[in-house]
């Protein structure tokens, strides 16, 4: 049987492994169909640069060191939404399997070991992130999404740094009309201001000194048809934003060093940690832009006002690590409420990295409070300090949260409201709900 090219090519394309192949340079000559429906690609990619590749991808391929060490990569890890895939990739030499060939090229594989691999549809959200968009706190915000996803008008996410503004993202997208399409993430405040235009808009051959002579297509163009999610809007360049302003009004926007402008059919969703008002009296943002991207404005709460959402975050991160390191470690309770009663000002990021911390360090196989390093912050450094032997440390976390809910029954009994108890004790208004909760008095 003679096997022709079109014929392996459609082979390839009916399995469910993702397959890249780059050339020496990084510029793609091949993909399979499951890599470009599973990170939201649509067209011929074939000649693009490996850096034009969506992030989620660049973030985990092991291209760049192959092309370096000349030999055979495998590892599991964990890519973006939480799924776990063995990522496999190989040089190859034109010669055959030798080194003797003039050229050389990469061919990369993602193969998925938890199951379909394919996380554009609504209904395949990750385990991560229904733990992250899935606890009480966040049933309004769900309840906003399933009315909102489906209509292209801008949204504005504001929420403290680790609350999970990206996922939250991807997850409207992954409900619109527009799932299966791109979604391309820009965080502004990891590109160099005097790259982001370029990165964004794109560039024309010749358009700057540095410039590459095929010119290069910028993220809102390879968006086109999808959503681009723009993380850490506040650290826009201020020169920029009038461009920005023009790409939301009129769907248009001009590659560096083009005469003519280009029409473009994306959703843009925005996220922010900043006070956008304060930006804006501090002439650092324009005010018509903020109200363009806030047609519909979304609030994250930060992890300290979920309750419950740390011990359902704490076993899913053990469970990932776990994997990850071939350990089967688990949590004692006691070191569970550590956690719990901590609260968290790096929100579930600072979580996340804890874990895997002490994955690595726990000597035994379950984590136990004696293990926890120091946790400090405003309303919980003092408690968790560590500078006591264990036992008193517990001894005296009971002590404090005896006279915590003794003091929130008290305020309770006599002001009838979270509201009023807030007020009484000096505190938030989401705190208190949050203590009353805890503590189950109602």
């Amino acid at each position: 049987m003679n096997i022709n090219e079109n014929f392996l090519n459609t082979v390839i394309d009916n399995v469910d492994t993702c397959v890249c192949v780059t050339d020496m340079s990084g510029t793609v000559i091949y993909c399979n169909r499951a890599f470009l429906d599973y990170f939201s690609l649509s067209g011929d990619i074939r000649g693009r640069e490996f850096q034009q590749l969506p992030s989620d991808y660049r973030d985990f391929s092991q291209i760049s060191a192959c092309r370096e060490e000349h030999r055979r990569l495998v590892s599991r890890k964990y890519i973006s939404g939480g799924r776990r895939v063995k990522i496999t990739t190989s040089p190859i030499f034109s010669g055959g399997n030798g080194e003797g060939g003039d050229d050389i090229y990469f061919i990369e594989a993602f193969t998925f070991i938890d199951g379909d691999p394919d996380k554009n549809t609504p209904d395949s959200s990750s385990k991560f992130d229904r733990l992250v968009l899935g606890d009480a706190a966040m049933l309004e915000i769900n309840q906003t999404i399933s009315r909102i996803a489906y209509f292209d008008s801008t949204i504005l996410i504001q929420g403290e740094s680790g609350t999970g503004k990206s996922v939250l993202a991807r997850h409207i997208h992954n409900n619109s009309s527009r799932a299966g399409k791109p979604f391309i993430t820009i965080n502004c405040g990891s590109i160099p201001e005097n790259l982001i235009e370029s990165e964004l808009f794109g560039y024309t051959s010749g358009a700057f000194t540095s410039a590459s002579r095929k010119g290069k297509t910028g993220q809102v163009e390879l968006a086109n048809g999808g959503t681009l999610f723009l993380d850490e809007i506040g650290l826009l360049p201020f020169d920029l934003q009038a461009k920005f302003l023009q790409l939301i009004q009129e769907k248009t926007y001009t590659p560096v060093g083009a005469l003519k402008s280009k029409t473009v059919d994306v959703r843009i969703i925005s996220a922010t940690n900043l006070n956008l008002k304060e930006q804006i009296k501090e002439k650092k943002f324009r005010e018509d832009l903020y109200y363009r991207l806030r047609v519909i404005e979304l609030f994250i709460p930060p992890l300290r006002e979920r309750a419950g959402a740390v011990e359902l975050l704490t076993g899913f991160f053990l469970e990932k690590y776990n994997s990850k390191f071939g350990t089967s470690k688990t949590i004692t309770p006691q070191a569970l409420d550590i956690l719990k009663q901590y609260t968290w000002p790096g929100n579930i990021r600072e979580l996340q990295y804890l874990i895997e911390r002490l994955i690595i360090t726990s000597g035994g196989d379950a984590i136990t409070s004696d293990d926890i390093p120091p946790l400090h912050d405003s309303e919980s450094a003092e408690l968790l300090s560590g500078s006591s032997p264990s036992g008193y440390r517990a001894d005296f976390n009971s002590a404090v949260a005896d006279f915590e809910k003794d003091m929130l029954l008290k305020a309770f009994r006599s002001h009838k409201s979270s509201y009023k108890v807030a007020e009484a004790l000096g505190i938030s208004q989401s705190k208190a709900s949050r203590l009353l909760r805890k503590y189950s008095i109602s």
